[in-house]
């Protein structure tokens, strides 16, 4: 009797522990996110390696370096986890938010090696490629773009995939066939909020390349179609 008293004494904690996640899991999907945050810091006190909570921590911060250091913190305590592939490509977004294009790169390249199935493969490739763009590659993002599309050419990626190839052959200053990927969004794309980005970007590289008076009918159509957008309001 003594041995079976002392299991249950020890069960209590595991079991309000579980029960306290469930709880600051549900919080956190509300939105009621410092009431969450409360119970998921009392729980990395007692269980500094407590995946889930590390993972929802970073979620709820808002200054990148320390919400990068609880998604990081999951992955050094347990990377097999089924949060782990989330909190690395949560850890390149930040690393690219933060200008940190290289290492946004290298954590896209670990976590496709290191997770081979998951199925996040789209949105990792699609950040690497934009990654690589930033940093000044844009041959590399391009080719990332292009395996992207042939992989998966009808992801919810492909379409800023596509703006993505476009916007690789305007840093390379090959103006006139980024300005003909981007003009294609009006026959392709018609009805996407996609178009009135790809139509800016057509008619500063018309610009770039000397073709003013193309450009000046590529704004306009920007303004008819979309008078009240912040990229018409640029060109006005």
């Amino acid at each position: 009797m003594p041995f079976v008293f002392i299991l249950s004494i020890g069960a209590v904690p595991i079991m309000a522990q579980e029960a306290s996640i469930d709880q600051a899991v549900s919080w956190y999907q509300a939105g009621e996110c410092s009431r969450a945050r409360e119970i998921f810091l009392q729980i990395i006190k007692d269980q500094p390696e407590h995946p889930v909570a590390l993972y929802h921590l970073g979620r709820i911060e808002t200054a990148h370096l320390a919400a990068e250091q609880y998604y990081l913190q999951v992955l050094l305590h347990a990377p097999q986890h089924p949060y782990a592939d989330d909190a690395l490509l949560a850890v390149t977004r930040l690393q690219y938010q933060q200008g940190r294009y290289q290492d946004a790169v290298k954590a896209c390249s670990r976590l496709l090696a290191s997770y081979p199935n998951t199925d996040l493969k789209n949105e990792v490739r699609y950040w690497q490629g934009r990654a690589l763009l930033a940093n000044k590659q844009p041959a590399l993002a391009r080719l990332t773009f292009l395996q992207l599309l042939t992989v998966a050419p009808e992801s919810t990626f492909m379409m800023p995939t596509r703006l993505g190839i476009a916007d690789t052959y305007r840093a390379e200053n090959d103006f006139i066939e980024a300005a003909r990927l981007y003009l294609k969004f009006e026959t392709d794309f018609p009805d996407s909020d996609s178009l009135r980005i790809a139509l800016l970007r057509a008619g500063e590289s018309l610009e770039a390349s000397s073709r003013t008076k193309e450009a000046g009918h590529v704004y306009q159509r920007l303004i008819n179609r979309f008078p009240d957008s912040p990229e018409a309001g640029r060109v006005r």
